[in-house]
């Protein structure tokens, strides 16, 4: 009975991650990579929000492992590199879905591996850039 009673008192879910000091307001809310080190402030009101998606094109398939992907768009002027700015690495490409010769550039905690978010070169000029990030 004492075992039953103390397996209960444990978490039922497991947490994600190592780094628990995430937190969101009514117009921010944090991102943080698998391991803790890379942690990132997005807007979820506008101006800086631009908006968000569910897509299940190839691109975001391969990259999410799974038939869907959810995401947001930020402008690059409103999104905040609270820590280790300098832990994330670059791949980028520009043979993507939209065969236009835009360059695709993901941005992944160097640690852990996670994709923190990614940029298209399309989205330069008036606009800003677009930052993607996965929830």
């Amino acid at each position: 009975m004492a075992t039953e009673q103390s397996h209960k008192a444990e978490r039922f879910f497991p947490r994600a991650g190592l780094a628990q000091d995430g937190w969101s307001t009514e117009e921010e809310a944090t991102a943080t990579c698998y391991c803790g080190a890379v942690q990132l402030v997005l807007p979820i009101t506008k101006p800086g929000f631009v908006f968000s998606f569910v897509c299940h094109c190839s691109d975001c398939r391969k990259i999410a492992a799974s038939m869907f992907t959810t995401g947001i768009v930020v402008l690059d002027t409103h999104l905040k590199h609270i820590r280790a700015e300098e832990n994330l690495k670059q791949f980028s490409q520009s043979d993507t879905i939209e065969r236009d010769g835009s360059a695709m550039t993901n941005f992944f905690c160097s640690t852990c591996g996670s994709l923190m978010y990614r940029r298209s070169s399309a989205y330069a000029g008036a606009r800003g850039n677009g930052a993607e990030t996965r929830c």
